[in-house]
C-alpha cells in the first residue's frame, strides 16, 4: 500500500472530524435560538443532525479500513461551541450557518481526499469499494449541508 494512499486517508479523517465539530456546533448555536418571534426551523434542525450522524458514520468507516488511519494531531472535539452568550437570534444564526459553511468546507476537503485515495487504488477491489461506501457517505453529507443551508431560519405561517 502507498504512502501517498495512507497520507489521503488520513487526512480525508482529519477534516472529517473537523466537519463532525463543526457541525455539532451549528446544531447547538441553533438549537440556542429563543422561539422569539418566531420558533426555529426544525426541518433544518434535522437536516444539522443528519450531517452529524452522516459524517460520524463516515469517520467509523475510515476508522475501520485495514490498515493504522491514527493521525497524530487527531483534533480534539469541544462540546459546545465558544462563543459570547447572547440572546440575539440572528447573531446565532450567523454563528450558525458560519459553522455550517467550514463544515461543507471540511466535508468537500474530505471527499476529495477519499477520491484521490480511490485513483491511487489498483487491485485491491475490497478497499475499492469502502472507499467508494465513504465517499458515497460524504456525498449525502454534503447535501444535508447544502439543504440545511436552504431551509428558512423560522416556520413561517
Amino acid at each position: 500500500m502507498s504512502s501517498n494512499l495512507i497520507t489521503n486517508i488520513r487526512t480525508a479523517l482529519a477534516y472529517t472530524v473537523q466537519a463532525i465539530r463543526y457541525a455539532d456546533n451549528a446544531l447547538i448555536l441553533f438549537l440556542e435560538m429563543s422561539a422569539f418571534p418566531l420558533p426555529p426551523n426544525p426541518i433544518k434542525i434535522q437536516f444539522y443532525q443528519d450531517v452529524v450522524d452522516y459524517l460520524t458514520e463516515a469517520y467509523l468507516a475510515i476508522k475501520a479500513l485495514p490498515f493504522d488511519t491514527y493521525f497524530p494531531s487527531d483534533p480534539v472535539i469541544q462540546v459546545a461551541p465558544i462563543v459570547a452568550q447572547v440572546q440575539e437570534n440572528q447573531h446565532l444564526i450567523n454563528l450558525s450557518d458560519n459553522r455550517i459553511s467550514l463544515a461543507l468546507d471540511k466535508t468537500e476537503d474530505s471527499i476529495n481526499y477519499i477520491e484521490q485515495a480511490i485513483l491511487l487504488i489498483n487491485k485491491n477491489e475490497r478497499l475499492n469499494g469502502q472507499l467508494f461506501f465513504i465517499k458515497l457517505i460524504l456525498v449525502e453529507a454534503r447535501d444535508a449541508l447544502v439543504s440545511g443551508l436552504n431551509e428558512p431560519d423560522f416556520i413561517v405561517g
